[in-house]
């Protein structure tokens, strides 16, 4: 038996923040809260456990090693939001990691994707970026000399704590902005008193500004879809 009771080892799944995953648990008929940030269900048979780590490797890197310490996951993946730095990446569109790159060290990391046998979604590097890249210039200086397809802030962190146990490791995020937009909040404001990003300050810092208000508004819709997107593909595995 694991610790978490199940005569199967469930699979680790590490996101940022609540709203990534909102629909993906709205989804599930049976859901247990295991605390105040961590969850568990079953995806067509398959015990999940769920941990919300807030932004940052760092805090990632702590929720996946936390997981496998308390219920001995047969392995991790990183899920929830990402933007795109390929021009041909779409808002609402599914990247299905091949490999995280960690940009603060150049270090890669090899996915099995098939621990996520979704039938939708594109393949490629994701690059694990240590603060939010918001500016058109940036993205493409990104794409240029890294080659990904999208940019998050935590799977780096699910990615070397899977390294470190020596389990499988997995990444799918749906991406919320696109390459060819900036966007107008100073996220480097927003901070929160754990090195991650305060989702309150985030709406504070965007509505200081008309552009701030406009990509707020953005923002909230694109992040809509891409839950909804996150939730159907992995609903259907």
């Amino acid at each position: 038996m694991t610790a978490s009771g199940s005569a199967v080892a469930p699979l680790g799944m590490v996101a940022a923040f609540r709203w990534e995953v909102s629909a993906l648990l709205r989804r599930q008929p049976d859901v247990s809260r295991l605390g105040n940030h961590r969850f568990r269900f079953g995806l067509k048979g398959t015990p999940v456990v769920l941990a919300i780590a807030g932004a940052g490797a760092k805090n990632a890197h702590r929720a996946a090693c936390d997981l496998n310490r308390n219920f001995s996951v047969a392995g991790l993946i990183s899920i929830g939001f990402a933007g795109g730095l390929r021009e041909s990446v779409g808002a609402g569109e599914l990247v299905l990691a091949e490999e995280v790159i960690e940009e603060a060290t150049g270090e890669h990391f090899p996915c099995q994707s098939g621990l996520l046998p979704i039938d939708s979604g594109r393949q490629g590097s994701l690059l694990c970026a240590a603060a939010v890249v918001n500016s058109v210039t940036e993205k493409r200086a990104l794409e240029r000399r890294w080659g990904a397809l999208a940019v998050d802030m935590e799977s780096g962190g699910v990615a070397r704590a899977s390294k470190e146990m020596g389990l499988p490791f997995a990444a799918l995020k749906s991406i919320t902005d696109v390459s060819d937009r900036s966007i107008a909040i100073d996220f480097q404001r927003c901070q929160s008193d754990d090195g991650g990003l305060s989702s309150w300050k985030i709406v504070r810092e965007g509505m200081a500004s008309p552009r701030g208000i406009r990509d707020l508004w953005r923002l909230a819709g694109s992040s809509r879809r891409a839950a909804g997107r996150l939730a159907v593909a992995l609903c259907s595995v």
